[in-house]
């Protein structure tokens, strides 16, 4: 008696099966992985959004906090002797409208001059004694221009050819600072009147 075997071709369907599963597999592993990279993209991007926003928030707060700290410094330094230069000694500046050579440039924008040149500017506290803001790359700083003569003080009246016998005077504050970063700049300006 003799006994054939015959085989198939091919290998057995159990085999082919092993390899399409497998490939199957893979799919899934690859485009998983895809997902998961885009999702870590979009994470670090949501990141670096949110540490722009709250640098940029400190930048802002800072410059704010030197607006206050021009006004005060304008309440207990500046006297109507004080003296106000076209080149902004001590950051104490004439507005533009007042200088003889009148430019419609603000102060912060002329030819010479530069927010880091200790000479024309006045640094948050200096003048004040405040106390430094922590987290920022620098300390703010600010300078004063002299706009003018107000007129005739809060309950008194004018007549002609009378002077007003205490006018109150504007000034107009131009402040920079920075965040925690030395790129992220605020300038915020204010016009401030004393009388």
């Amino acid at each position: 008696m003799t006994i054939n075997i015959y085989r198939r071709k091919g290998g057995s369907r159990a085999a082919s099966q092993q390899g399409l599963s497998l490939i199957t597999t893979l799919l899934f592993m690859v485009s998983a992985l895809v997902l998961g990279v885009s999702v870590m993209g979009v994470n670090v991007m949501q990141e670096r959004i949110i540490g722009n926003t709250r640098d940029k928030n400190l930048a802002f707060q800072a410059a704010e906090a030197a607006l206050r700290d021009a006004e005060r410094d304008i309440r207990l330094t500046i006297t109507p002797a004080t003296t106000f230069t076209d080149g902004c000694l001590t950051g104490l500046c004439t507005a533009p409208t007042l200088r003889t050579a009148i430019s419609p440039l603000p102060v912060d924008k002329q030819a010479g001059f530069s927010w880091t040149n200790t000479a024309t500017v006045r640094t948050y506290g200096q003048f004040t004694a405040s106390t430094a803001l922590p987290s920022v790359n620098a300390q703010p700083v600010y300078v004063i221009e002299r706009i003018g003569d107000m007129g005739t003080p809060a309950g008194q009246s004018m007549g002609m050819g009378i002077n007003p016998q205490a006018p109150g005077a504007a000034f107009r504050i131009t402040a920079r600072a920075t965040g925690a970063r030395p790129e992220t700049v605020v300038i915020l300006q204010s016009i401030f009147a004393l009388r």
